[in-house]
């Protein structure tokens, strides 16, 4: 569970992004909500400077979760670091039981130190715990009517470590009431290009690509059928492999109401088309909706 959710900040509007989902959870499970800053400028009351804003910055989440419905107690604190960024932020968030990272990919300007491709993709590369990387700001009306995500898509392609971020999406599923939506892309080699591979006839081309859909059905469904034996709203949609894996989850997330996206970094050998720097990299950096990134081989956080 998400008992402890850290969120890095540079006093920008932009690195406070994530606030509202971080406000949302802990209102909900009544987790801890640690803010940091961390500065690098050798200039004499720097860190005052950050101090001062972290505390004004608390009082005002503090004001949000009872917004939020949060019961009395549910603890704010901050926290000023100094040195290189990413490395305090994985420093801090090792040493202090931190479950979730909470961070905006980027932060003072467009430019800045907090750049997607600088600070925080060398969090999402290293962190033990699940990251929840928000691009854009929530929508008014879903600040409005308190609740930022009702339906989650989780793209998976069939291996136990492209699996690993389904027990953190369901912890989220439970806390925002949401719907999953188990996404699988099934790989379909073209007729003439099985024909000519293989030397087989169209009939045994086309009965193999119906084989791969069936399995790819059967998979869905079973992953589906045991998460709703735990009580969760669960839905399955599968395509075909065209170019680009990522532009598939981009675009069904776009056209389904998605709010929220579950990957794991890794999936099937490790190595192959879902490494991170393939389709997750592509994800994180064409898609605008919130993406929960989780490291495959950690021990998986209770439902």
């Amino acid at each position: 569970m998400y008992e402890k959710i850290l969120v890095p900040l540079d006093g920008s509007q932009a690195a406070e992004i994530p606030l509202p989902y971080a406000i949302e959870i802990a209102a909900r499970l009544g987790a801890e909500i640690v803010l940091i800053s961390v500065h690098q400028l050798a200039v004499a009351g720097m860190g005052q400077v950050y101090q001062s804003y972290l505390k004004h910055t608390a009082v005002q989440v503090q004001d949000q979760l009872k917004q939020w419905g949060a019961k009395e107690g549910v603890p704010v604190r901050y926290e000023v670091l100094s040195g290189k960024p990413a490395i305090e932020i994985l420093r801090f968030a090792g040493e202090n039981g931190v479950r979730l990272i909470a961070m905006s990919n980027r932060g003072a300007s467009s430019q800045g130190p907090w750049l997607l491709g600088n600070i925080a993709a060398k969090v999402l590369r290293a962190a033990n715990s699940p990251v929840l990387l928000v691009r854009t700001p929530p929508t008014e009306a879903a600040l409005q009517r308190k609740s930022l995500v009702k339906r989650i898509l989780v793209p998976l392609d069939g291996s136990r470590v492209g699996e690993a971020a389904v027990p953190c999406t369901v912890t989220l599923a439970r806390v925002f009431g949401a719907e999953l939506v188990l996404f699988h892309v099934v790989e379909q080699l073209p007729e003439p290009a099985v024909s000519r591979i293989y030397r087989l006839g169209s009939e045994m081309s086309l009965e193999i690509n119906k084989r791969r859909r069936e399995l790819a059905t059967a998979y869905l469904n079973g992953t589906a059928r045991s998460l709703e034996k735990q009580g969760l709203k669960v839905a399955t949609a599968m395509t075909t492999w065209t170019e680009s894996t990522a532009d598939q989850i981009i675009d069904y997330a776009e056209a389904n109401a998605i709010d929220l996206i579950g990957m794991s970094t890794h999936g099937r050998s490790g190595v192959g088309r879902w490494v991170f720097g393939s389709v997750t990299d592509k994800v994180l950096h064409a898609g605008s909706l919130p993406v929960l990134v989780v490291r495959p081989g950690k021990e998986p956080y209770p439902a």
